[in-house]
């Protein structure tokens, strides 16, 4: 009895599939790259002012006037609430570069500024409430020593 084996030469099989793992592999690595550039460009640089003292004079005046009007009944809480948002949003990108005026909350947590986030969430039940609760006093105390204490 005779036994007989074809062997197939070793690359007798086609290239198609060794281009498609290739390709993929490809656009796997490119996809790789894009979202590491979309990460790194998520995380912001904090450019310190030069002028940081007059930043803080300013912004804790604008504080003492809001704080005023609160105190004359001149404006709601909602709308001091508002304020404070605004300014203390505005005093972070003027003292440091990040244009934090837009973002949400979640926005201002992926930046890690605990103080930051702290004070706007403290802010947003207040701000967004049907029926403003809030010690708005407080929260200027608390923006204010923010503000003295910032570097």
């Amino acid at each position: 009895m005779q036994v007989a084996s074809d062997l197939r030469p070793m690359f007798s099989y086609s290239l198609l599939y060794i281009i498609i793992t290739i390709v993929i592999i490809a656009i796997l690595i490119v996809l790789l790259k894009v979202d590491f550039k979309r990460k790194k460009k998520e995380i912001p640089i904090i450019v310190k002012s030069k002028n940081i003292y007059e930043i803080k004079n300013k912004y804790l005046e604008l504080i003492d006037n809001l704080e005023i009007d609160v105190n004359e009944n001149k404006i709601t809480n909602r709308h001091a609430y508002q304020k404070l948002s605004s300014l203390i949003r505005n005093y972070i990108f003027e003292a440091t570069g990040i244009k934090v005026q837009n973002y949400t909350l979640k926005d201002i947590k992926k930046i890690n500024m605990p103080v930051l986030y702290d004070l706007v969430a403290e802010y947003y039940d207040p701000e967004f409430a049907i029926i403003s609760k809030g010690n708005i006093l407080n929260s200027l105390k608390k923006t204010r020593k923010v503000i003295e204490r910032w570097n």
